[in-house]
């Protein structure tokens, strides 16, 4: 009975705090934290139910030289991003944990892309692990999923793959503990989502369906751009 009404008392006690606080506040105070939770809300909602969350802000995409799996030089943005539609994950060969879903997930929307006929996709998949993912272990993953043409894995040097990283919000400890982020964009448009590479592969179709069709975009075949491009248009 003591210890029930001990936390009686602290809790009507924090309620009295919250409700001091919140009368302090001005009006415009208390409008903008209203739309803060309800923002909040919203985000954890959509987040259970597999949904899309829009991108706080563009990306801004580092132009950096990566390797992909065929050993091809590519520049980031100019020859895998610009200008095109994109779903981008983060995995690494050897892990044992959410890579093989993300990556089987991407195989799905490829197919399902193909069965229904639209190449504007291009997929990308970011190393988290460049010191052991070498272009011929990223190739040898990219046949275990049946990787087609259009689908890149990327690596390279650590500080370039970490600009990456970054721009897409990408923290982590550790390659082990890396989120299961989708980023999706079309480049052109200016147009950016992030979903979890968890969810199912038709919802992850159903964010990726609406950033298609909006400009002609060229995809590299197997991620083999032209090489000896000028400087960065940017």
């Amino acid at each position: 009975m003591k210890s029930i009404s001990k936390s009686f008392f602290v809790n009507t006690a924090a309620v009295v705090i919250m409700l001091s606080f919140a009368a302090r506040l001005s009006l415009g105070q208390q409008a903008d934290l209203a739309v803060q939770l309800k923002e909040d809300r919203e985000s954890t909602s959509r987040t259970v139910r597999g949904e899309p969350e829009p991108a706080a802000k563009i990306p801004a995409i580092p132009d950096v030289t990566v390797l992909d799996q065929n050993n091809h030089q590519l520049h980031f943005y100019r020859d895998l991003v610009q200008g095109k539609t994109v779903a981008i994950n983060f995995i690494f060969t050897t892990c044992t944990t959410i890579c093989s879903p993300l990556t089987a997930n991407f195989a799905r929307i490829q197919k399902n892309m193909e069965a229904h006929g639209e190449k504007g996709l291009h997929l990308i998949s970011v190393t988290v692990d460049p010191e052991n993912d070498t272009p011929e272990r990223l190739a040898g993953y990219a046949t275990l999923f049946h990787a087609q043409p259009g689908w890149t894995f990327v690596t390279g040097k650590r500080g370039d793959l970490q600009q990456i990283w970054k721009a897409f919000n990408i923290y982590m400890s550790s390659k082990t503990d890396h989120p299961p982020t989708v980023a999706i964009g079309n480049e052109k448009e200016r147009v950016w989502v992030y979903a979890s590479g968890l969810i199912s592969s038709d919802k992850l179709v159903g964010a990726i369906t609406p950033l298609l069709g909006k400009g002609t975009q060229t995809s590299p075949s197997s991620a083999q751009a032209a090489r000896g491009q000028g400087d960065d248009p940017r």
